[in-house]
């Protein structure tokens, strides 16, 4: 990146990309993108010798080690849009897998809180993908990063859902939740049908860019898969972590691991 001039379409700061201020080498081209800045406190937590490299608006960059191995995580921040950047620029400064760590809200009764959930694929609703490709195209884990996170799971001994999530890039009305959190504030009628509609296709769960970062990795040729922790159940109306978000973390380190130990050039380009 230090011999590429800023410009508009491509902007850099000395050399820099312009929102993340990562240059090619300083990073590992493995990455755990958690959606929180404070995420990045759990898995420093889990991995050793770590460092913060960069911190600009929500993306915040730490290399460390996790047995053994080199990894970077950078911070997304909430929504498609900022994780839209840091793809982009992630894939500049020479990353090829990246696997988001982040959390869902059940629409099954059975789903507990603190659960992980593997998406194979993902519905779409909104989201600055949408400028992208049309609606129709697929958002799909790469079946790499998918067998490495059961995998991870299994050695970890962590319980797991894998199925189809819905990404909507709304987190009130678009999600079904009435405006003033009361059915008497602003909730227009299609709100309401959203999780019953949801919950008779089968669909496990909600976030809000999961499906835009699995078809933006694709787009820019990196390998995407994300592990996701239950921090609600919308039909339950049960709330809370319970130990999730640093399970996803760990499960997202040892995929990463168990990828890096098979991994040849023809793994990683296909």
């Amino acid at each position: 990146m230090s011999d590429q001039a800023s410009k508009a379409t491509a902007p850099t700061v000395d050399g820099r990309v312009y929102h993340l201020r990562l240059m090619e080498g300083e990073v590992s081209p493995y990455v755990i993108l958690p959606g929180d800045q404070a995420t990045t406190e759990h898995i420093s937590a889990i991995w050793e010798n770590t460092k913060e490299i960069a911190y600009n608006r929500e993306y915040r960059t730490v290399n460390g080690t996790y047995e053994g191995q080199d990894m970077t995580m950078t911070s997304t921040g909430i929504g498609c849009q900022p994780a839209e950047i840091c793809l982009n620029e992630l894939k500049k400064v020479g990353a090829h897998t990246c696997i988001k760590v982040g959390c869902a809200e059940a629409i099954r009764e059975d789903i507990e809180l603190g659960e992980i959930i593997i998406p194979a694929a993902c519905m779409r609703k909104g989201g600055a993908v949408t400028h992208y490709v049309k609606p129709e195209f697929p958002a799909f884990s790469n079946p790499r990063i998918t067998k490495a996170l059961i995998e991870a799971c299994n050695r970890l001994g962590y319980k797991y859902r894998m199925g189809v999530i819905c990404s909507i890039s709304s987190y009130y009305i678009g999600q079904g939740r009435p405006l003033g959190g009361d059915e008497e504030s602003f909730f227009p009628p299609e709100a309401e049908t959203v999780v019953s509609r949801l919950r008779n296709a089968k669909v496990l769960a909600l976030d809000t860019e999961t499906a835009g970062e699995l078809i933006m990795g694709y787009l820019h040729k990196l390998r995407m898969g994300a592990v996701l922790s239950v921090n609600a159940n919308r039909v339950t109306g049960a709330w809370g972590d319970n130990g999730g978000e640093e399970k996803a973390c760990r499960v997202a380190s040892e995929a990463i691991r168990i990828l890096m130990e098979s991994d040849t050039e023809k793994t990683i380009r296909e």
